[in-house]
C-alpha cells in the first residue's frame, strides 16, 4: 500500500537567520530549545518526545499540530513544505481536481 500525507499546517522559523517566534521562546525558556556552544559552532539542543534532536544553524524549527518541537534541513523544508501565504501554493483541492481530471478525462 502507498500513503500520502494529511496536508497540515506547521508553524517554522530558520535557526539562525529567522527572529525567533514566540512559540520558540517559550520553548526556550521552558528547556526544550537549548543553544549549546560547542567550540567549533553553535548546536541547538531539541527535547522531543523520542530524545535529543541537535539543529545547526540554518536548519528549520518546526512546531507540529500537536505542540511538538522539531528540526528540519533547509533542503527537505523546501521539498515538504510551502509557505501559506505564497499565492503560487497548491491547495489540496486542486491536487485532488487535477487527479480527478486525470483520472477520468476531465468528466466530473
Amino acid at each position: 500500500m502507498k500513503y500520502q500525507k494529511k496536508p497540515v499546517t506547521v508553524e517554522a522559523f530558520q535557526w539562525g537567520v529567522d527572529l525567533t517566534p514566540e512559540w520558540g521562546a517559550e520553548a526556550f525558556v521552558e528547556g526544550k530549545l537549548t543553544e549549546v556552544d560547542t567550540g567549533i559552532d553553535l548546536e541547538l539542543h531539541i527535547e522531543t518526545l523520542e530524545g535529543e534532536m541537535v539543529a545547526e544553524q540554518g536548519d528549520f524549527v518546526l512546531q507540529g499540530v500537536h505542540g511538538e518541537i522539531y528540526s528540519c534541513k533547509p533542503d527537505i523544508f523546501e521539498e515538504t513544505y510551502v509557505n501559506v501565504n505564497d499565492t503560487d501554493r497548491i491547495s489540496p483541492d486542486d491536487i485532488g481536481n487535477d487527479i480527478h481530471e486525470f483520472l477520468h478525462g476531465g468528466d466530473k
